[in-house]
């Protein structure tokens, strides 16, 4: 009697094991899936991104060549304001 009983658990932990194993594999294959389709996406994340910002070069570069003296303005003024900003922080952090 003792025999059979061992022998049935013996088969229940096999049986056990081999579904263990196989949810394993499915977990495995679903995980691959979904990794495969989120760097999928990613590419064409960072295939549109890099399309825009090259239009938007494009668009930054035709407004130069159309009005250069206002870009060069542009261009100091913003400087200018983070010169004083940066200036005016750095002042104010040496008081305190």
């Amino acid at each position: 009697m003792k025999a059979e009983n061992i022998s049935r658990m013996g088969t229940q932990v096999a049986d056990n094991m081999a579904e263990i194993a196989e949810k394993a594999r499915d977990l495995s294959a679903k995980v691959k899936e979904r990794l495969d389709d989120t760097y999928n996406d990613l590419g064409r994340t960072v295939r549109r991104a890099k399309t825009a910002a090259e239009d938007r070069l494009d668009d930054v570069r035709s407004q130069v060549k159309k009005r250069p003296l206002t870009s060069v303005a542009t261009v100091a003024a913003g400087a200018f304001a983070v010169g004083i900003l940066t200036g005016w922080l750095l002042g104010r952090k040496s008081r305190d």
